[in-house]
């Protein structure tokens, strides 16, 4: 083991935050989930943070309305990293290198290259071949050490924010079901998975109004849960994975946020039901972080407007998916 992981598992014995770590396909309702936990007054909502680099160098903003590197409590972080490793994020923000993330809208193209995709392409592989192993072979292939690196470097931004924001427990919705496994694996006792799913039909027809075609629409839905499940299933401690349904939170979101809570070892603040009564510091996720105002609102939009042939294609294709996850037909 490295000196890093030394001095990692030195710092962990000293922690005394937890992570509720969100993995979910898209449209799935994470960035939602991830502002209903940050609404708790001992929660850090963080959004889908391995895009921090990229928000600094894009000069997007932070979910609190300020421009990343201005934000005064991301300001902190960096502060916290430039002390402790010598890097200026404000500068040189790819410095600190987190899990892979390959983005689909405002891209960096300085940054993700084709040469850059195609080493994040081959990295993915080598993890969905290492996954399909028996156990005890598993072992003996090692994930790459640029992730390794990443995952302690995530486990040092967790420690920096628990720290420098006053919470106990960070949300994380970067939804990467690899990282999540691996995160927990080196740190049981510290990061606990949500699993979070939406009826297939309300993905196909939030992807298909935005312009996406039959296939698009299902395909990211489908590859996500056919990988996600077998593997949180295998590989993370029963105790430490929940499994909720969009529709259940935004149907009831008391109970579910109670279950949520306790599920982090926290008790529910009737606060968190109103998204709008918290500022949050959100990196990446949609839109849906600006406008804390619109509340938490069910969309099942598709039992009106998803009819005829487009139905007929999704129940050919996500049907046993969606039995799968619960969902049964109309």
């Amino acid at each position: 083991m490295t000196n890093l992981g030394f001095d990692q598992e030195r710092k962990s014995a000293q922690d005394n935050f937890r992570v509720l770590y969100i993995c979910s396909a898209a449209r799935c309702g994470s960035t939602l989930t991830d502002m209903f936990m940050g609404g708790h007054s001992q929660a850090a909502s963080l959004g889908e943070i391995n895009f921090l680099a990229k928000a600094i160098s894009l000069n997007e903003e932070c979910s609190c309305g300020d421009k990343l590197y201005a934000c005064v409590q991301w300001r902190k972080i960096f502060n916290v990293i430039r002390s402790s490793r010598g890097m200026d994020l404000t500068e040189d923000p790819y410095a600190f290198k987190l899990w892979d993330a390959v983005a689909y809208n405002k891209i960096d193209h300085q940054q993700q290259t084709r040469a850059h995709v195609a080493a994040v392409i081959l990295r993915k592989i080598w993890m969905e071949g290492r996954n399909h192993l028996p156990s005890n072979l598993r072992k003996c292939f090692p994930i790459p050490s640029t992730l390794s690196n990443a995952l302690y470097n995530k486990m040092d931004l967790y420690r920096a924010i628990s720290h420098c924001w006053g919470k106990s427990v960070i949300v994380d919705s970067s939804k990467n079901f690899r990282e999540a496994v691996e995160l927990h694996q080196r740190w049981p006792g510290i990061v606990k998975v949500l699993l979070l799913t939406r009826d297939g039909r309300g993905v196909y027809l939030s992807r298909r109004s935005s312009g996406r075609s039959q296939s698009e629409s299902v395909s990211g839905w489908l590859k996500y849960y056919r990988r996600a499940l077998p593997l949180l299933e295998k590989y993370i401690v029963p105790c430490n994975l929940l499994k909720i349904r969009y529709e259940d939170l935004a149907s009831d979101p008391e109970k579910i946020g109670r279950i949520l809570c306790d599920f982090v070892d926290i008790s529910f603040e009737p606060l968190m039901l109103d998204l709008a009564q918290s500022t949050r510091h959100l990196v990446g996720g949609n839109n849906t972080r600006y406008f804390p105002k619109k509340g938490i609102r069910l969309d099942e939009r598709w039992q009106t407007d998803l009819h005829g042939a487009e139905l007929d294609f999704f129940e050919r294709v996500g049907r046993d998916m969606n039995h799968r996850l619960g969902y049964i037909a109309r």
